[in-house]
């Protein structure tokens, strides 16, 4: 028996070296999925608790520790790519020659913001967000339409997963946010998601990838989303929260009972004032369903790059603040309150 370890050993590592990846750098533990749960790498359930790093550029060094030392195992963190934002957050590079399609200082800033998540120890989803491509307010050039455009985008999926494979805490790839595409059935959103998956999996076969449903990641779409094309497969929905705060609670569970596979909101949140009691009361429940239903959750966002007060964001800019950031304190108390196991 402990000649067999030994040979499987080599020839793993000989494996490796071929590839042209390095057996010491190999092989990070992972999350992994089984049944309704996500597990981590010694195999116990884990429920992902934790923040958006939302708005591009605005983490800060203590960030990281902060997040941790409220109790949170989890962060998820953005890549945006072929849309229009502000302040030059799009990713895309349109020089041919560049073959992972991203700006080179927008990858360095990319990765120093997972660099800083793994070295805390917190498991990252990596998102990469498409105005465009997505179809976003009925734009009918879309990756369902662009057979150019979705290429570059499978490519640019390849390239992070192959950059990101041996980094440590990468814990799922979530592959694009919040699909609306014009007359594209779910049929057509979870093909679209099967696609770009088995690139991933030409890849890595051990991170989890993350899918929502059409509609906007509509809850109540989540039947839509349901695939068989891999095992490792965490589901998601928006729960952004309006008059009705647990109105979708039902239709998660349902859901994850009903196929046995693990669901994950990508972005929880609220527009409310430091002092609105409405609405802290509102996420109050809201996080309160989640605890009990053991649902796991990231809170849209920790940091606004903005200066309202009164919408999403722990932190808000403000020039005559120290550091140039307001602090919601309410907001954070009730969210940190959450956020330990």
């Amino acid at each position: 028996m402990k000649l067999r370890r030994v040979v499987l050993g080599l020839s793993i590592a000989a494996t490796l070296l071929a590839s042209g990846v390095p057996a010491s750098a190999a092989l990070p533990a992972r999350l992994s999925v089984s049944g309704a749960n996500v597990v981590d790498p010694n195999g116990n359930p884990i429920v992902l608790r934790g923040y958006n790093w939302g708005h591009w550029g605005t983490l800060q060094p203590q960030d990281p520790g902060a997040h941790v030392a409220a109790g949170a195992n989890s962060v998820r963190i953005p890549l945006r790519w072929w849309g229009e934002w502000k302040d030059d957050v799009d990713s895309r590079d349109e020089n041919p020659d560049n073959a992972s399609h991203i700006k080179q200082g927008h990858l360095d800033e990319l990765t120093r913001t997972i660099e800083q998540a793994s070295a805390a120890g917190l498991w990252i989803t990596l998102f990469v967000d498409s105005d465009y491509g997505q179809g976003a307010g009925g734009r009918p050039d879309n990756f369902w339409t662009n057979p150019v455009m979705k290429q570059q985008f499978k490519e640019v999926w390849q390239f992070l997963v192959k950059k990101y494979k041996t980094m440590p805490y990468m814990g799922a790839f979530e592959i694009l946010p919040e699909p609306k595409p014009v007359g594209q059935s779910d049929a057509k959103v979870r093909q679209f998601y099967d696609e770009m998956t088995l690139a991933i999996r030409e890849i890595d076969r051990r991170t989890p990838v993350v899918v929502g449903p059409n509609n906007n990641y509509a809850c109540s779409s989540l039947e839509g989303a349901y695939t068989t094309i891999d095992t490792k497969v965490i589901y998601t929905c928006n729960y952004f929260i309006f008059e009705n705060p647990l109105n979708r609670i039902g239709t998660i569970t349902k859901f994850r009972q009903d196929h046995n596979v693990p669901v994950w909101i990508n972005q929880v949140g609220i527009e409310g004032c430091n002092d609105d009691t409405e609405a802290l009361g509102k996420a109050d429940q809201v996080l309160d369903a989640f605890k009990k239903n053991s649902i796991g959750w990231a809170w849209w966002t920790y940091r606004l790059n903005g200066t309202n007060p009164c919408t999403h964001g722990i932190y808000y800019l403000d020039p005559s603040a120290p550091g140039g950031w307001k602090l919601k304190k309410n907001w954070r108390n009730l969210v940190n309150g959450y956020l330990a196991a």
